[in-house]
């Protein structure tokens, strides 16, 4: 299935762009399915636990993937982002298609309304709720006049808000939802009540349900019920509506079941090459001695910022074909391997006191990482390459709406920079959490080479995800940050230049193979 990811600017206002469902249905498949995953939890009125939040709507938006639909995922949403993404997700819905949005965070009733919060939501009055938020109705209305056959939503809302006691004696919860004609919703609790604490219980009970094969969705969203209950000594009950008038099935792939993303496999566990269903999210390798691979999915995205010259226009590129990229950048242990078979021309770069084998390699100029791809593709039997800039960002974006992937401020625990927590020197590969494609490192760590030449900004660049050979290609892109440098520069969207036969001790690459 192709993943279209919904991956804008967050500083461009998006204009709604709803298509309209005028098509008459065919005995031919389906639409893949589109689904948008938002995670608020930072809020500037009194925030809730955002790393273990973050880390389920991440495995939410993987195992959607997996079964199927195009996903975006976001965090920590102000308000004109939360309504810019909801018209990107509504524009990307193909008549005849099924849709799923998913939003954690607060929710609030107003006039018998609910409306969910953006984080920058400064709420004093009942009609400050409406004015701010955004209804469940709304969202919704927009997705059928999209032309979704099939409208579901999970609503993971029903929290203790700091909001309501300015204008009530106490919490709410979310108002009744009325779904109109063909819709199934998930809500985490009954009208009328909260919840106390983390989700992480609502969503894994979801997950597990997800992962049943060939499961009709209301069978999922009435187990996932069951089991929370039961969890909670029905403390905690979720409500499931359903206005579908056929069943609607949730068909899992098939194959070799998926690894962890988030989890860094062993040679012995990772499939000598590349799965037969070449699905999103399988992991290989061509030999022992290759790098572990994970398939990324074909889709668009909006590719730059508004953040600096270099990085504009923000411009849409398409991603074709599925591609298959390295899960962590090249390793000293890959690059001594290169060295011992009589690659690399013998260049051994200092590791400079890090780990020598699961350290990612730095010290390499553009020509040394092609001399490495080299000699992989004549050892593996498949030609290599490095990733062009577009295929970069996309990759390391993985859907995700905002200035890193795993939302808009960079926080500690996520990457290794300078005012990341890092540690100064460069971590042993995957380290840190996968994104949603299940790529580590792409922020911070080493900085990568790409194949582009130097460009002052995205003036006329490929929108084809290909490779920009205009400018001066004496100088050749660097994408991701490292860990000597600041969080600004380790955004998906940040970039630079260097002599393409500069050996910088922060500099490496990580690898690419085409599929058939």
């Amino acid at each position: 299935m192709v993943l279209l990811s919904l991956v804008i600017s967050l500083a461009l206002e998006a204009q709604p762009g709803l298509a309209q469902a005028t098509e008459e249905l065919t005995d031919a498949p389906p639409p893949p399915g589109s689904a948008l995953v938002i995670d608020n939890a930072a809020y500037a009125s009194g925030g809730l636990p955002s790393a273990p939040a973050l880390s389920s709507a991440q495995s939410l938006a993987r195992e959607l993937t997996r079964i199927g639909f195009n996903v975006g995922i976001a965090a920590n949403l102000r308000q004109n982002a939360m309504r810019g993404a909801i018209n990107a997700f509504t524009g990307t819905i193909k008549p005849g298609s099924a849709a799923l949005f998913f939003f954690s965070g607060y929710g609030v009733e107003a006039k018998g309304t609910t409306y969910l919060i953006p984080i920058d939501a400064n709420i004093w009055t009942e009609a400050d709720v409406r004015d701010q938020g955004i209804s469940v109705d709304a969202i919704l209305a927009a997705m059928d006049k999209a032309g979704a056959k099939v409208k579901i939503m999970i609503l993971d809302a029903s929290r203790r808000n700091p909001f309501e006691r300015r204008f009530r004696s106490l919490s709410g919860g979310l108002g009744a939802i009325d779904p109109p004609p063909q819709t199934l919703l998930l809500s985490s609790a009954e009208p009328g009540k909260v919840v106390d604490g983390d989700s992480n219980m609502f969503i894994g009970e979801l997950l597990k349900e997800l992962r049943s094969p060939d499961a009709r969705a209301d069978d999922v969203f009435n187990h996932t019920r069951l089991g929370v209950a039961r969890a909670t000594s029905n403390q905690q009950t979720p409500v499931v509506k359903s206005t579908l008038t056929e069943p609607f099935f949730l068909k899992s792939g098939s194959g070799t079941p998926d690894l962890p993303a988030d989890a860094k496999a062993d040679a012995g566990a990772v499939q000598l090459g590349p799965p037969q269903d070449a699905k999103p999210g399988a992991v290989f390798r061509d030999c022992a001695a290759c790098p572990e691979l994970v398939i990324v999915p074909a889709g668009d995205f909006a590719m730059g910022s508004q953040d600096f010259a270099a990085e504009q226009p923000v411009h849409s590129v398409t991603i074709g074909r599925p591609f298959a990229i390295g899960r962590v950048e090249v390793t000293f242990a890959q690059w001594d391997a290169c060295i011992a078979d009589g690659g690399c021309a013998g260049w051994r770069p200092d590791d400079r006191g890090r780990d020598h084998n699961d350290g990612p390699v730095g010290e390499v100029s553009w020509s040394d990482a092609h001399r490495f791809l080299d000699w992989l593709s004549r050892k593996s039997g498949h030609p290599y390459r490095l990733p062009s800039e577009a295929e970069w960002e996309y990759a390391a974006r993985a859907g995700a709406l905002t200035r890193f992937w795993w939302g808009d401020e960079a926080g500690s625990g996520h990457a290794n920079c300078r005012g990341c927590g890092g540690a100064g020197l460069p971590s042993p590969a995957g380290s840190y959490t996968a994104n949603a494609f299940g790529l580590f490192d792409t922020a911070g760590n080493i900085a990568e080479w790409v194949e582009d030449c130097w460009s002052e900004n995205y003036e006329g660049a490929p929108r084809d995800g290909g490779v920009a050979h205009d400018g001066p290609c004496k100088q050749r892109v660097v994408r991701g940050g490292s860990f000597d440098a600041g969080p600004r520069y380790v955004r998906s969207a940040s970039r630079f230049l260097y002599d393409a036969e500069l050996r910088y001790y922060t500099n490496g690459f990580r690898v690419v193979r085409d599929l058939p």
